[in-house]
């Protein structure tokens, strides 16, 4: 090889290094979705919506929060799944994503993973709760109306196989009772009823049920977690009321198609640090009720796995229709 050639090779060579370089530093040069893939006003959507300004300031883009519902988080999830992996479509991932494949046969994608996280955000507590003007005071109020006449009550959900009808479920599980499950597609239609009296009781999470308990619309019976939530202090815990296996709540986690850029990954990351150390993040957080997470993704990784291992033998208890 002549020297010259030798010299126009390294050349090209740098110059192909430089291109990239320069196109993995502008990330982001464009706005940024964050897909929620429940209706808006849910709690997913609240929470997303609280850190979405912030996360773009600290990124220089906009970042625009979508609602893509239904099929308990199928239909956003897949979509985001499906998206370019470049960073620019982000899902807001839970727990659901570990429920998915218990619920669904033949799935065209994988809930967990064909996702990479970037980090988790938040952890709300899951709560049973009544309409204000149902007589039902305490949980032991609740099982014994519906020993009286099993099956006579009925219970709203987010929609099959999400954190909402499962916690139901595993009150009818432990307490031998038969609520029916009544699946909406998100958990905001189904507050909606269980305001208007179409629907008894309702399993969700605490930042889409605490307004409406602040106004006095829904009484909140008990809540998941090992400690009781500062935001609802006189609720108490599942444990508490001898009902196991409740004793995790919901989180929420931005991630993003596999095969995105290590580096995209990393800017992502590194921006939603910056917004969960925020104060104002945090105040934000806490009036939804819920509690910031660590964005690490190794902390997110754990998250899934310790929640897979949990799970398992819960979902195996439940007869959960297949929708697909």
């Amino acid at each position: 090889m002549t020297l010259a050639r030798h010299f126009r090779r390294a050349a090209v060579a740098l110059a192909i290094a430089s291109a990239t370089s320069v196109a993995l530093a502008a990330f982001p040069d464009q706005p940024i979705k964050i897909i929620v893939p429940f209706p808006a006003a849910g709690s997913t959507d609240l929470v997303t919506r609280a850190v979405a300004v912030d996360l773009g300031a600290a990124l220089g883009q906009q970042v625009v929060v979508e609602n893509k519902a239904g099929a308990g988080s199928l239909i956003g999830s897949e979509f985001v799944a499906k998206a370019p992996a470049d960073g620019y479509t982000i899902l807001m991932a839970g727990l659901t994503n570990v429920f998915l494949p218990y619920a669904h046969k033949d799935l065209r994608f994988h809930p967990i993973d064909d996702f990479v996280p970037v980090g988790l955000v938040a952890d709300l507590p899951n709560v049973l709760a009544v309409n204000a003007k149902t007589p039902y005071k305490t949980l032991a109020d609740l099982v014994a109306a519906d020993k009286a006449k099993p099956g006579s009550l009925s219970f709203g959900s987010a929609g099959v196989a999400t954190p909402s009808h499962l916690v139901c479920e595993m009150v009818n599980h432990q307490q031998k009772i038969k609520l029916q499950h009544v699946p909406y597609k998100g958990n905001a239609p189904a507050v909606n009823d269980l305001m208007a009296g179409h629907i008894p009781v309702m399993c969700n999470n605490l930042g889409g049920t605490l307004p409406y308990m602040n106004s006095g619309n829904i009484r909140i019976l008990a809540q998941t977690g090992k400690t009781r939530s500062p935001a609802v202090p006189d609720v108490p815990t599942f444990s508490e009321l001898s009902v196991p296996g409740l004793d995790t709540g919901l989180w929420m986690g931005l991630m993003v198609p596999k095969n995105t850029p290590k580096d995209v990954v990393a800017t992502l990351n590194a921006a939603l640090t910056k917004v969960m150390n925020s104060p104002a993040t945090k105040e934000k957080l806490a009036r939804l009720g819920a509690a910031p997470l660590s964005p690490s993704p190794a902390a997110f990784d754990e998250r899934i796995k310790t929640d897979r291992r949990a799970w398992d033998a819960v979902l195996r208890t439940v007869d959960l229709k297949t929708t697909n």
